[in-house]
């Protein structure tokens, strides 16, 4: 069995999950987000947009992974490392430790 493609079918699940469930839970969806519960005055920020934004990106990670998984899978074991260096950039490029800079975008105006 192919190591990179488990690793992938986990992520897979996990994400496919996370996805569905900030869809199901919409505003309320916001709350589950670090960092969220620690903002100053979190009536300020937009709790919908947090929740649609977050719910895209476990899809888009979603995608990312199951494509690795599939031509892991089909083609070749290296194919799944590939696909996870992408999901780590992506998830790395969107990670923040502050979490009023990380929040920022989604301010109501």
């Amino acid at each position: 069995m192919n190591v990179g493609f488990v690793a992938c079918i986990i992520l897979v699940v996990l994400f496919l999950v996370l996805g569905i469930l900030f869809a199901i839970l919409k505003e309320k969806g916001a709350y589950f987000v670090s960092g969220f519960r620690t903002l100053n005055h979190p009536e300020k920020y937009d709790k919908a947009y947090i929740s649609r934004d977050m719910r895209n990106q476990c899809f888009i990670y979603f995608v990312i992974l199951s494509i690795g998984a599939i031509l892991s899978y089909s083609l070749s074991a290296y194919i799944a490392i590939a696909a996870l260096l992408v999901w780590l950039i992506i998830f790395f490029h969107n990670f923040n430790l502050d979490a009023e800079k990380a929040f920022e975008k989604y301010l109501i105006q």
